[in-house]
């Protein structure tokens, strides 16, 4: 008789875990199944202490399947191994309402991060620094870029780069250097001295420099005048990179350019984030200097580093960038569809003149 009853639910149940099977709702049975041959037979959890109002001993209880319903969702991002290999998880793709809001106030999370042109940003930023706000007009400004590694081979990606430059309009970069030049003329002492350097002389510091009273932790850098080449590689076991050098730019007859690079040099280095990927930070002004030198030393910058695009490589060198300006929190996406190819310098052609033409000649010659 208890068999019977057992076998009668085990029917039902099965009966309604097809029919939720049809509308959608698959059952998860906790049901251990075995196979042989091509019987299959159904192990059932049983409890051996018996029933507790007093059955017949040697009776078992028996547990029925316990079944919990799992709804039946169509393109679930839950993984699954099939035969040993996992399946990729789709792509979410966020549904925003449209590319602007139409009104002065709206929900972020309803449209995508606007992007802003340089000029706006620059505008921004100095509002938020004026004396009212911030008070910070002599904080810098700064570009954060992530830039693509790419090149136009899919296995091979371009290292992270170093370069100096000096902007058109000099700021604080907010590092001091020290920088001994070593010349001869009178000149060039002064112009050194008045560009900013350290200390400028000529055999006397070399003397200084051989002996050890002038020692490596004394300056940043040694900058120098052709003609010392000898007394400069007997400094190479001392001074190792920092004695002056052809090859680094630290030899130079044109005093100016060396001295402004070496002291008022803006020098970047990327800082590779993933294999396709890297990021940096320059600081192109501040807030205190005017809109247009900001923008010439930004397009100075971002000419420079387009230079660096591999070439062949598709895609965008500059792939995304924000301007910050520290204190301030703000962080405004610039649009980059002026930014992504080296601005080249085009001559501007002359018109030419077209010669003139006597009608009554032409009539004369066609009759």
């Amino acid at each position: 008789m208890a068999a019977s009853i057992m076998s009668s639910k085990m029917n039902t149940a099965m009966v309604v875990a097809k029919c939720m099977e049809r509308r959608g709702v698959f059952p998860l049975m906790v049901i251990q199944k075995r196979f042989k041959g091509n019987k299959q037979k159904l192990k059932m959890k049983t409890d051996d202490s018996g029933s507790k109002t007093g059955d017949r001993s040697g009776s078992q209880k028996v547990l029925f399947p316990e079944i919990s319903l799992v709804p039946n969702i169509q393109g679930s991002t839950t993984t699954s191994k099939v035969k040993g290999k996992k399946k990729k998880q789709p792509t979410i793709v966020q549904n925003y309402y449209g590319d602007k809001p139409l009104d002065d106030v709206w929900i972020s999370t309803h449209y995508p991060a606007p992007e802003y042109q340089l000029g706006e940003i620059i505008k921004r930023h100095k509002e938020y620094a004026q004396p009212a706000m911030f008070n910070q007009l002599d904080s810098r400004i700064y570009a954060d870029m992530e830039i693509s590694l790419r090149t136009s081979k899919k296995t091979k990606f371009l290292s992270p780069f170093k370069s100096t430059l000096v902007p058109p309009h000099l700021f604080d970069i907010g590092v001091k250097k020290k920088i001994i030049v070593v010349c001869n003329e009178k000149d060039h002492i002064n112009l050194a001295l008045k560009l900013g350097a350290y200390q400028a002389g000529g055999d006397d510091i070399v003397k200084m420099l051989l002996r050890g009273t002038i020692k490596r932790s004394d300056f940043d850098y040694l900058l120098s005048v052709p003609g010392y080449e000898k007394e400069w590689n007997q400094l190479q076991g001392s001074f190792g990179n920092a004695a002056p050098s052809i090859s680094r730019g630290t030899i130079s007859k044109d005093i100016e350019q060396m001295v402004k690079l070496y002291l008022h040099g803006l020098t970047y280095e990327t800082v590779k984030t993933s294999q396709s990927l890297a990021k940096v930070q320059v600081p192109f002004g501040q807030l205190a200097m005017t809109s247009e030198q900001l923008t010439e030393n930004f397009l100075f910058l971002i000419d420079d580093i387009n230079k660096r695009k591999p070439s062949g490589a598709s895609g965008k060198f500059i792939s995304y960038m924000t301007i910050v300006a520290p204190p301030s929190p703000e962080r405004f996406i610039l649009n980059l569809d002026e930014y992504s190819t080296v601005k080249k310098k085009v001559k501007k052609e002359l018109p030419v003149e077209t010669p003139l033409v006597d009608d009554e000649k032409v009539m004369q010659t066609a009759l």
